[in-house]
C-alpha cells in the first residue's frame, strides 16, 4: 500500500519507516498536519495515512475529519492516541478515523490494522467497481455496447451547455442503415445484429475519444461532435459513409454489401440553439433528404443553420 505517516516525533516517525518498508509499503511521511492534509488532496495521494493526535498546525483529528468530509473516496486514517495525554481513542473514532492504535504502537498490532484497512480498501474498490459497472449498464445499449438513446441525449444537453459556456461550435451527426429492414427479412434478424456491431466498429474507428458515439434507435446511430463547426462535422459524416461502405461485410459464409446514409447539423454560435432537439431535429431533417431513392450519401441542414430549420 502507499501509506502517509505524519509523525512529529523524529524518532517514532523513523522507527514507523523502516517497519512499513521492511512490510514492502510504499511510505510517505511529514511532521505536520497541514502539510499531511496536503499530501492527502494530491492527484497521487496515498490509500493510507497514520496520523499523530499531536501534529502541530493541523492536529490528528481534524486531519482526519476533514479526509472524511472530502467524500467517502478518501484514504483510510489511523490515529495515534496517547491517552495519558487525555486522548481518548474513542474520541479519535468519532472525529472520523477509520481506526486508532494506543501509542507507543505495537508492530503486531500496527500489522493487524494495516490487514483489516487492506481488506476495507479492498471492499470499497470492489463496490466501486461493481456500482460503476451497474451505471455504465443502465447507459449503454446492450447490443453494441455504445451509448443508449436516454444517454446521449444528456450528453447532447451537457455539450450544448458548454458549447454555451466556452462559445465553441458543436456538430451532430445522425447516421441510418440504408435498406436494413430488407437486411433483416432477406438475412435474419441475427445477421442484422452482427451488421449493427460490425458498423459500430467501422463508426468507432474513425472517431476521436472525445466524440460520443450512440444507437439512437433501431438502425440509428447519433454522432455528438464537439468544437465541430458545420463544414467539419460534414467532413466527417463523409468519411464515416465511405468507411462503412468500403469493404464488403463478411457474415458467415455470405458477403454482405452495408452502406449508411447521414444527416448533418452544426451550431457554430451559442445563439443558434435554444434546446438540444432543435439540434437533432435538424440532423433528422437533413437525413430524411439523404434516405431513399437516394442511399449513401450524405445530407446537411440548410446552410448547416438550425435557423433554416422549424422548431
Amino acid at each position: 500500500m502507499r501509506i502517509l505517516i505524519a509523525e512529529p516525533d523524529t524518532m517514532a516517525r523513523r522507527v514507523l519507516e523502516t517497519a512499513l518498508t521492511q512490510w514492502s509499503h510504499q511510505v510517505t511521511s511529514c511532521s505536520d498536519g497541514a502539510e499531511a492534509w496536503q499530501v492527502l488532496q494530491g492527484q497521487e495521494a496515498p490509500e493510507l495515512a497514520i496520523l499523530d493526535w499531536s501534529l502541530p498546525n493541523m492536529d490528528g483529528r481534524l486531519v482526519c475529519q476533514a479526509v472524511k468530509q472530502a467524500g467517502p473516496s478518501g484514504p483510510y486514517t489511523i490515529l495515534l492516541a496517547a491517552p495519558d495525554l487525555q486522548q481518548d481513542p474513542l474520541a479519535g473514532l468519532e472525529a472520523g478515523a477509520d481506526d486508532c492504535l494506543i501509542m507507543p504502537v505495537d508492530a503486531g498490532q500496527l500489522q493487524l490494522r494495516l490487514k483489516t484497512a487492506w481488506r476495507f480498501l479492498e471492499m470499497r474498490r470492489e463496490l466501486t467497481a461493481a456500482r460503476d459497472q451497474l451505471r455504465r449498464s443502465e447507459s449503454m445499449d446492450p447490443l453494441t455496447g455504445l451509448w443508449n438513446r436516454a444517454a446521449l441525449l444528456g450528453q447532447l444537453a451537457q455539450e450544448i451547455s458548454r458549447s454555451k459556456r466556452e462559445g465553441t461550435p458543436l456538430g451532430v451527426v445522425l447516421i441510418d442503415l440504408d435498406d436494413f429492414k430488407y437486411l433483416n427479412d432477406a438475412h435474419g434478424y441475427q445477421t442484422g445484429d452482427a451488421v449493427l456491431r460490425e458498423v459500430t466498429q467501422r463508426l468507432r474507428r474513425s472517431l476521436r475519444p472525445y466524440d460520443s458515439l450512440g444507437r439512437y434507435g433501431g438502425d440509428e446511430f447519433l454522432l455528438l461532435l464537439p468544437s465541430c463547426d458545420f463544414p467539419m462535422a460534414v467532413n466527417v459524416a463523409e468519411r464515416l459513409r465511405a468507411g462503412v461502405a468500403a469493404v464488403p461485410m463478411k457474415l458467415e459464409r455470405r458477403t454482405i454489401p452495408v452502406t449508411v446514409s447521414a444527416g448533418v447539423s452544426a451550431i457554430s454560435s451559442p445563439m443558434e440553439i435554444r434546446d438540444p432537439d432543435a439540434l437533432v431535429r435538424a440532423a433528422e431533417t437533413a437525413l430524411h433528404d439523404a434516405r431513399p431513392p437516394a442511399r449513401d450519401r450524405v445530407g446537411v441542414a440548410a446552410n448547416g443553420s438550425l435557423l433554416n430549420v422549424s422548431t
